[in-house]
This record gives C-alpha cells, sequence and structure tokens, in this order.
C-alpha cells in the first residue's frame, strides 16, 4: 500500500524542513512518523471595531470578520494532523497539530478551541505539562510555554540553537528535557525554560525521536537510526543501550508502573514492532505476539490500569494487559488507522491523535471502542477547492475525502458515500453540476469519481484505465473532461472523456512527459497542461487533447504546478516550483502560450501550488509561503497572506464564488474565506437608531442592478423590496445587547452583498 512517505511510517525529508521547498509529487515527507511535513503555520488574532452603543446614537455597523486581515478562518472542515496530547490535572486536553497549532479542550474532548495568541510556529510536535501546570510545546519555531493553561504563548529559546523540536520530557523535580531532528540532540532547561543547554555527552545520535523519564529520574532517549540511549545523571552523559539492533530507529517509548520499558520500532531501520526492557534498557526483547503490524509504532502509552497501547502507522491501535507479552487489535469506531499520539486522563479515558486529517478520537473503556471527538478542531489539509453554481463549496481534503458547505464556509458536511479515494488532489464541475474528484491512489482507491447529486454520493468512473495519482482536472465548453495524471510512466499522462466520465481515453500523443499537475482550457478550446519532474514545461493541444506541442519558451522554471487563463484577453499564468531554492514564481503568456515571461515582482514566495482569476481578471496565487494577488495582469504582485496561519502558510488551493468571496485551501488551517469580496459587486451599509426606543435599522448599497432586492436578517429573508438602494428595517424591539446581521441579494440569486452587523447596547463588536 502507498504511504505518504517512502517507509512504512513516516520520517523527515531534510529539504522540506529547512529549505520549505514543495516536494514535486506534492508530498512532504513525515517527520519521526508524526506526519507530513507542512508549513509552519500561526493563527493570526485580531479584534473587532469599538461600536460606539449610547442609546440615542447612530449605531455604525461593523462587518461580520476578525480584525484588517485579508483572510478569516471558516469553520472547517474539521479534523486534522494531530501529532502530539496532553492532558493537566483539572482534565483539560491540548492537542499540538501539523500546521494548526494547540487546540485546547475543557469537556473531555467533546468540543475543540484553537488556543494559539502569541504560537507563531503552529507546526507542533511535542507537548508536555509540568507539576504547576504550565504547558511546553516543541515546534519547528522552538520551544513555547503557556502558563495561563493555554490562553497565551511565549518563546523560550534562550539557548536552544536548533530549534527543530520534537520529542519532550519532564522530570519530578521539574527539569525539562527537548529533543530535536538531526543535528541537535538533547537540550535540557532547570529554570523552567528560561534557558537551554545542550546535553550531548556520549549522545551519539541527535535525531532525538522520544523521551521518556523512569522513577528514579533516568532519561531515557530514543533515536532515528542510532537506537537508545541512557542517562544516569539528570542528562550529563549517556550511554548507548544494546537493544540487540545495531543502529536500530525507534519512534516512541513508554515505561510502566514497574518500571519496564517499552520502544516502538520503525521498519526503515529496524525493528518491526515493540521492544521491551525489564533492567533498566540494560537488555531488550521484542515482544510482538498477536502484534500484526508491519508499520511503525509511532506512539505508546502505558496506562495507570496496568494496559499497554500501540499505535500504528495505518492499523490502528493495539493493546496489551500483561506487559507487552501479547496483543489485541482494538479498532472498534477507530476510522483513522494512522495512529500519532496517545493521552490518558485521571478517569482512565484515553484519547488517540491521528494522521491524515483524522482528528481525536476517544475511548472511555480501556480501548474497546473509540469514537472521533474532533468538534472544533479545524486543522485540515485542504487540496482542492471548487464552487457550483449555486455557491456550495467542495472542499476536498488528504485523507478523509470531500467536505460540502452550502452557507459560505459557515458549516460543512462530510460527503464521502461512495468516495473510496480519500485523498483528493483535484475537483472540476461541469454545467450540469456534476462533481468530478481526482485522487490519489492509497491502498487501492484513487483515480477518478463522480457525483451527481451535489456530492451526496459518489461513483468510481476510473474503469481500470486511469490507475495512478489525478491531479487535475478540467472540463471544456463541450463537456469533455481532461484527467492529469502524475507519476504513472506510461500508465500515466492525460485522459479524455467524452461521455460524462464513462469512459476514458489515454491522450499523449506529443506529451513527453506525462507528470501531469496542472490543466487549463481557454474560450477556444485550447488545452494547456503543466508537467513536472522532467525539465519540460507546459505543453499545448489545439484539437481537443488528441495531439501535444511543448510550448515553453522564457519558462524557466518547468515544474508548473498551476495554471490559470483570463478569459478577458487570453493571458496564461503558471505557476511553478523552485529547485533547490532556485526559480520557481509565477509567469506569463500573452501569445496563448508561444512565449512566456517571469511576473515575480512583489512575489516572495517561489513554489506556487494554485492560481485562481476573478470576473476583473485579478489573478490570486496561493503559495508555500501565503497568498498573493495581482490587479495589473501579473506585472506586479501584493502579499494577502494576513488572517492565514500564518502569513507564511502553504496554500494549496483557490477558488472564487460568484459574490466575488475567495477561499483558500490551507494546509493544517482547513478553508479560508476573504473577508471582503474580490471583486466590487453588492456593497451593504447598515447603521441602527431607537425610534421611540425600538430598533430601527437603516440599510444602503450600491453595486446591485437587479430590479428587486431580498433584504435577509439573521440569516431569514424579511422582505424584497425594489431596488432603491435603501431600506429601513423597523424592527420594534426594545432593550440592549441585542445585535443583528444582514445581507441583500438580488433577488432569487446567490449575488449577494457583504454581511454587516448592528448591535444596540453589549460590548464592544
Amino acid at each position: 500500500m502507498k504511504k505518504k512517505s517512502t517507509s512504512q511510517s513516516a520520517f523527515v525529508n531534510l529539504r522540506g524542513l529547512i529549505g520549505l521547498v514543495v516536494a514535486l509529487a506534492g508530498v512532504f515527507l513525515a517527520l519521526l512518523g508524526f506526519g507530513a511535513f507542512s508549513n509552519a503555520l500561526a493563527r493570526a488574532e485580531g479584534t473587532k471595531p469599538a461600536l460606539n452603543t449610547a442609546q440615542g446614537q447612530r449605531l455604525k455597523a461593523a462587518f461580520q470578520v476578525i480584525g484588517d486581515n485579508f483572510w478569516a478562518q471558516t469553520n472547517g472542515p474539521r479534523g486534522g494532523d494531530v501529532i502530539a496530547l496532553a492532558t493537566n490535572a483539572s482534565g483539560h486536553v491540548f492537542a499540538g497539530t501539523q500546521g494548526g497549532g494547540v487546540f485546547r479542550s475543557t469537556d473531555n474532548g467533546e468540543t475543540w478551541t484553537g488556543v494559539n495568541n502569541g504560537l507563531t510556529a503552529t507546526n507542533v510536535r511535542a507537548l508536555a505539562i509540568n507539576s504547576a501546570d504550565h504547558i511546553f510545546a516543541g515546534t519547528f519555531g522552538g520551544v513555547f510555554r503557556s502558563t495561563d493553561n493555554g490562553d497565551s504563548w511565549t518563546p523560550v529559546n534562550n539557548g536552544l540553537e536548533f530549534p527543530f523540536v520534537i520529542s519532550l520530557a519532564i522530570n519530578s523535580g521539574g527539569d525539562i528535557f527537548a529533543g530535536t531532528f538531526e543535528g541537535g540532540g538533547v537540550y535540557r532547561s532547570t529554570d523552567n525554560g528560561e534557558n537551554w543547554t545542550l546535553i550531548d555527552n556520549g549522545l551519539t545520535n541527535t535525531y532525538v525521536t522520544a523521551l521518556a523519564i523512569n522513577a528514579n529520574g533516568h532519561v531515557f532517549a530514543a533515536t532515528f537510526g542510532g537506537g537508545a540511549f541512557r542517562s544516569t545523571d539528570n542528562g550529563d552523559s549517556w550511554t548507548e543501550l544494546d537493544t540487540g539492533v545495531p543502529n536500530a530507529t525507534f519512534l516512541s517509548l513508554a515505561i510502566n508502573a514497574s518500571g519496564y520499558i517499552f520502544a516502538g520500532g520503525d521498519p526503515l531501520g529496524g525493528p518491526v514492532g515493540v521492544l521491551r526492557s525489564t533492567d533498566n534498557g540494560d537488555s531488550w526483547q521484542p515482544v510482538n505476539n498477536g502484534l500484526t503490524t508491519g508499520n511503525g509504532i509511532n506512539a505508546l502509552l502505558a496506562t495507570p490500569n496496568g494496559s499497554l497501547f500501540a499505535g500504528s502507522y495505518g492499523d490502528g491501535v493495539f493493546r496489551s494487559t500483561d506487559n507487552g507479552d501479547n496483543w489485541t487489535q482494538v479498532n472498534n469506531g477507530l476510522t483513522a488507522t494512522f495512529v500519532l499520539s496517545f493521552a490518558t486522563n485521571a478517569s482512565g479515558d484515553i484519547f488517540a491523535g491521528t494522521y491524515f486529517g483524522g482528528g481525536v478520537f476517544r475511548s472511555t473503556d480501556n480501548g474497546e471502542s473509540w469514537n472521533e471527538k474532533s468538534v472544533g478542531l479545524v486543522a485540515t489539509d485542504v487540496r482542492a477547492i471548487a464552487i457550483n453554481a449555486n455557491n456550495d463549496i467542495f472542499a476536498g481534503t488528504y485523507g478523509i475525502g470531500m467536505f460540502r458547505s452550502t452557507d459560505s464556509g459557515t458549516s460543512w458536511e462530510k460527503v464521502n458515500n461512495g468516495l473510496l479515494a480519500l485523498y483528493v488532489r483535484s475537483i472540476a464541475i461541469n454545467s450540469d453540476g456534476d462533481i468530478f474528484a481526482g485522487a490519489d491512489f492509497i491502498g487501492s482507491a484513487g483515480g477518478v469519481f463522480r457525483s451527481t447529486d451535489n456530492g451526496e454520493s459518489w461513483s468510481d468512473v476510473s474503469n481500470g484505465v486511469i490507475t495512478t495519482d489525478v491531479r487535475a482536472l478540467a472540463i471544456n465548453s463541450s463537456g469533455d473532461i481532461f484527467a492529469g495524471t502524475y507519476s504513472g510512466g506510461l500508465a500515466g499522462g492525460i485522459f479524455r472523456s467524452t461521455d460524462n466520465g464513462q469512459t476514458w481515453t489515454q491522450m499523449n500523443d506529443g506529451l513527453a512527459c506525462t507528470n501531469v499537475l496542472s490543466l487549463a482550457i481557454n474560450p477556444g478550446g485550447d488545452i494547456f497542461a503543466g508537467t513536472a519532474g522532467c525539465g519540460e514545461g507546459v505543453y499545448r493541444s489545439t484539437d481537443n487533447g488528441d495531439h501535444w506541442t511543448l510550448v515553453n519558451n522564457g519558462l524557466t522554471s518547468t515544474d508548473v504546478a498551476a495554471l490559470a487563463i483570463n478569459s478577458a484577453n487570453g493571458h496564461i499564468f503558471a505557476g511553478t516550483y523552485s529547485q533547490m531554492g532556485e526559480g520557481g514564481g509565477m509567469f506569463r503568456s500573452t501569445d496563448n502560450g508561444d512565449t512566456w515571461t517571469e511576473q515575480n515582482n512583489g512575489f516572495t514566495a517561489f513554489d506556487v501550488n494554485t492560481v485562481a482569476i476573478n470576473s476583473l481578471g485579478h489573478i490570486f496565487a496561493g503559495a508555500a509561503g501565503g497568498a498573493f494577488r495581482s490587479t495589473n495582469d501579473g506585472d506586479n504582485w501584493s502579499d494577502i497572506s494576513s488572517g492565514l496561519l500564518p502569513p507564511g502558510g502553504n496554500v494549496w488551493a483557490l477558488a472564487i464564488d460568484s459574490g466575488g468571496y475567495a477561499f483558500a485551501g490551507t494546509a493544517g488551517g482547513g478553508v479560508f474565506r476573504s473577508e471582503q469580496p474580490t471583486t466590487p459587486g453588492i456593497m451593504l451599509n447598515a447603521a441602527g437608531r431607537r425610534v421611540h426606543g425600538r430598533h430601527t435599522v437603516d440599510l444602503s448599497w450600491t453595486g446591485a442592478t437587479s430590479v428587486n432586492i431580498d433584504v435577509y436578517r439573521d440569516g431569514a429573508l424579511i422582505a424584497t423590496v425594489p431596488n432603491t438602494a435603501t431600506y429601513t428595517d423597523s424592527i420594534g424591539v426594545r432593550g440592549g445587547n441585542v445585535r443583528y446581521t444582514y445581507k441583500v441579494c438580488e433577488a432569487a440569486t446567490q449575488n449577494c452583498s457583504n454581511e454587516v452587523i448592528v448591535r444596540f447596547g453589549g460590548p464592544p463588536l
């Protein structure tokens, strides 16, 4: 089964980690079995503008947005890669995610809230909590500390010269130990994180995947490719342990109440399964009876009741009740089987963090059954977005399939009935509203799936013809569908369907590179294909895909991940990847692809994933490094990343609805929506006043061209009125601390204004 990395657990791609370079296959190798690498994301905080709430004064309305950011996070899709878990003395649960930062649950996992104020590096790899309930988060930007239950975070990195922290442990005296990615080793802080000292005497491998401390204060370090080490002097010196496996790769450690040590292995370097030591690490034995997995053991948990849990990379959870002598797979209800982390609380409830967007699962019966608990956990990896004529949004995630929002991102629902391929990379919608989803082949499922009922159900329409990852989809004005596949060799390239996906024909005549990442079709029907990994660039077909010609004159970066065409002038925009930090960025062709020019003035992120163009011809580009916009045909670019997680985050997908709102699919933050329409459209203003003490709101708008206007208050249609550009809503309610949300639409259409809020009394918005 193909996994997200080249081993049966995940591990680091150094180029992806240090260089922040997008891998051409669209895959980031993961760190230590903990998850796919994506750029560190941090939640941007903002406040709403204050209002004058004095009675009798006109009330200035505020947009229903946060601060002055370009983007605001929608409410989903929920889920995410949960790399780390921890619980405090109050029973609060903390989840460290890949890209989404830290989430907190104060109700035993039922709901989650992002708590990232001050957490400027949100690729969280480790969590630890001391006896004072101070929380420490290990990230790719060092260590952060919270002394107020996660409400705020402070970086504490003095002396931490290698800030890629992937494991943490705290001893009974409060000393903190931090293990790093290869190049650092183990650091120790004896003053609650204020200062750190490198303690690597005898530590011959500096890639420290896990740390654990026993009742005697002995510290154990597991490494990637260097075995295990023990320190009996609080880290001052280390001794390599004879595990019986030379240069072993370990991913996890746990110590039970008897002092037995358990180490989870990785098949990349061995061992497979779990090793146990009953003599403080002096000798080790494999304990794998019933542990029916050949994948990495990413997480281990020893519970107070004597149970031992092992989380595997693809086979779920195993439990042992006899110190590892025997294991039983316990996956009832565990729908995400790539398990990365564990935590338990005083009641014995067990929490499992999962990969590929699976989120958090909880067991209240010692692992006998599991339930997903991800409400409010928005840390998903959204690789594709498409919007239909009704402004329904479809978001394809990498690992948990398709989500749909019918209310501009306010709520999301998973729509995977029949969608067996859950690693979605591309979406296209035809003029009849049929939806096509292209997916990577993970396991036995992939290719192209079709829904003819707005996502309610899906059917596989690959028909055995498309057998490799589908990274691009495009549909022409005749309804012909084109699918671009990647890494298929002779089996890949471009496929065409002229019967709505029922049958497919490979169309590779002249296509020397079959690694296709992007497709676009101009108003005249010419098709453009962006390729990668071959040094070729863009191909063009002027005969509906029957033949292809290389058109790369001036295209100095030839890994083309994104293509978009301005329908007004036919100009083509190509988003490319850099190579080892060189090249990349945006290119433009004004002559149908015959020649290309680099268009990177102001464009500071050169690994481009996606390009979209609004009705005004403004160009939007999403990259590993944020989002950018050009309002002058690509001549100049401005950074519009504010509000993303963080501004330098990884934007996989962009789409623009009929009202001009832009939507961005991100790596670790779900979907974001622009706070304002990207086109002028209908602009609504509102002012509140009291008439004889009763609430009255005056609305005015510009940009509407219809005869009649629908007026909405709090999501409900309250009036359809002539388009006089004004309307007064006499609500008739008295009192304070009441707020109303308004929008107007051209009658019986989805062409709507921005939303505005009017509040009578109460605290500032």
